[in-house]
């Protein structure tokens, strides 16, 4: 009889104890998961901070301390451009491997930032902001290509006063040249610059 009511006891403590902290247990993990739901989801509500210009927003890293990016390729994109050198051509000018530059602005109004990539043997290359992270390359309807000067820079900026970008290209080989937009993101060469 001393041995039943033992092991009645026994049987009712570990239950008691396996449910408690079997309870606890259930308890710490939707707690945790709760937690991590929703103090690591990011927001997508940025705080803008309106400036003479410009604005900007602070961001926050990703995930685990991930700086947010990620590469895309270019068939999603659409921009395929590879700026091209050779080694014979790094060897007769090591300046060639500093590479060169990239423009962004919106030279057609519509609200979407534009990419103008520069380019050494290769002529240069403007991609049209689509939305969505899809771009349309737009060199040629554009008249910029550049080609042959082993252009180093590129920048947007309203040289005319129109207000629209124009662009200016700087090159290793060649002139310096000044592109006027005419507003839809097609671009006359200013032969009259002073560039050269």
């Amino acid at each position: 009889m001393v041995t039943s009511i033992y092991g009645i006891f026994q049987l009712n403590f570990i239950s008691e104890f396996t449910y408690k902290h079997y309870s606890r247990f259930i308890l710490s993990i939707t707690f945790f998961c709760s937690f991590l739901i929703f103090s690591c989801t990011p927001s997508t509500d940025l705080e803008w901070n309106d400036e003479t210009h410009y604005r900007w927003a602070e961001l926050s890293p990703g995930f685990f301390g991930s700086d947010g990016f990620r590469q895309l390729s270019a068939s999603r994109t659409g921009i395929d451009f590879q700026n091209v050198i050779t080694e014979e051509e790094i060897a007769e000018n090591r300046h060639y491997l500093n590479g060169s530059g990239v423009a962004a602005g919106d030279i057609n109004g519509n609200g979407l930032t534009d990419l103008y990539f520069t380019g050494l043997s290769n002529s240069n290359r403007l991609y049209l902001n689509r939305g969505g992270m899809k771009f349309e390359d737009f060199t040629d309807q554009a008249g910029v290509a550049h080609d042959g000067y082993y252009s180093t820079g590129a920048v947007f900026a309203d040289i005319n006063g129109n207000g629209h970008l124009d662009l200016l290209v700087t090159a290793m080989h060649g002139e310096n040249v000044l592109y006027l937009n005419d507003g839809t993101g097609r671009f006359t060469k200013d032969e009259e610059s002073g560039l050269g």
